[in-house]
């Protein structure tokens, strides 16, 4: 089978590697479609801690396929289609106990930890078989915008952290695929308004198009110009930061109205993720600031759901698809900010 295979700094290898066979309790997938994520970007670039020089690991996490072979075992059937969650654990942990498997203290990731769906065929392991991590789904629904459940259940954890509700005013750091998610998954909740800070005005405009009642640049002024025409006069309900800069955490805060719910959702660059923030602003608006990170089979399990019965529109973030012999190309264009998502059906 053909598989991208990270041999170094900025080398992804398309290699030949035999094909693997399902053994008790494992499943074998043909790779439909594997969507590049930023981590893929940083996994390409030789930036994740995971990727050691030379491993020779297949990345990609956000899959959906077929499933062609089964182990003893296994309750999949040959020919079902599947989106693959990615995160599995220990399963006894203290968070694997409590369901919260994103923060195994073993964290196990397809494309991460592990060969990922870069590649024709897709082996999983029996522990992500028994963990319940095959997500089923019917016919006639693209792979591609399947595959996109992966970043949609992320969005998903840091939405409910700030509980939206009905008639919220929300405010969204970001627009790529992310923000669109939480503009989404903010609308979905009942919120009358979702102001968007974003600087790329080509993002502004898909912003608007997801349903954002107004989207800026980073001018503070503007975002709060837009908040007080939204009448929330004291700030917003809920701030997602799905952009990975120090200012929007600060600005949070300030945005944020009495009661406000934070969530940090994107991470920042390890070199600059000390943020000087005025905890007053937490303490005498009684702000609750969170943090997420990854999803558990719950939130995929939900996401997919949103994407089959088309509540939201994931297949419309895919603006390119390529085949694994141009997958240079694809993450050429993926890292150039020009696509929100670029897909590689094997």
């Amino acid at each position: 089978m053909r598989a991208l295979v990270y041999r170094g700094r900025g080398s992804l290898v398309l290699e030949e590697r035999p094909r693997p066979h399902a053994g008790k309790g494992e499943a074998l997938l043909h790779v439909d479609a594997c969507s590049i994520c930023g981590t893929d970007l940083r996994i390409a670039a030789g930036d994740h801690r995971s990727y050691a020089e030379g491993s020779g690991r297949i990345p990609g996490h956000e899959i959906a396929g077929t499933v062609v072979e089964v182990g003893d075992g296994v309750a999949a059937g040959i020919g079902d289609s599947v989106f693959v969650a990615p995160n599995y654990g220990c399963g006894h942990c203290r968070a694997c106990r409590r369901g919260q498997v994103n923060l195994c203290d073993e964290p196990r990731a397809i494309g991460i930890t592990e060969d990922g769906g870069f590649a024709e065929y897709l082996l999983l392991q029996r522990d992500l078989v028994d963990q319940g991590n095959l997500l089923r789904f019917g016919p006639g629904v693209d792979p591609g915008a399947v595959a996109l459940a992966e970043p949609l259940a992320c969005a998903l954890r840091g939405s409910r952290a700030c509980h939206i509700g009905e008639g919220d005013v929300v405010v969204v750091y970001g627009a790529g695929p992310i923000g669109l998610f939480h503009i989404a998954l903010a609308r979905l909740a009942g919120a009358r308004a979702v102001v968007v800070c974003e600087p790329n005005v080509d993002r502004r405009q898909r912003a608007l198009a997801w349903g954002a009642t107004s989207a800026h640049d980073a001018s503070f002024d503007e975002l709060q110009a837009a908040l007080e025409g939204a009448g929330a006069t004291r700030g917003a309900d809920a701030v997602v930061v799905a952009a990975p800069a120090p200012v929007a955490q600060r600005q949070a805060l300030e945005l944020a109205g009495p009661g406000g719910r934070v969530n940090f959702f994107a991470g920042l660059p390890r070199e600059r993720s000390r943020v000087e923030l005025d905890s007053n602003l937490i303490h005498y608006k009684e702000l609750v600031v969170t943090g997420t990170t990854a999803s558990t089979n719950e939130e995929c399990h939900a996401a997919l759901d949103l994407i089959v019965d088309g509540q939201v529109d994931a297949g419309s973030l895919v603006d390119a698809r390529f085949d694994l012999a141009s997958a240079e190309d694809a993450f050429e264009l993926a890292a150039s900010g020009r696509a929100l998502k670029v897909v590689i059906e094997p």
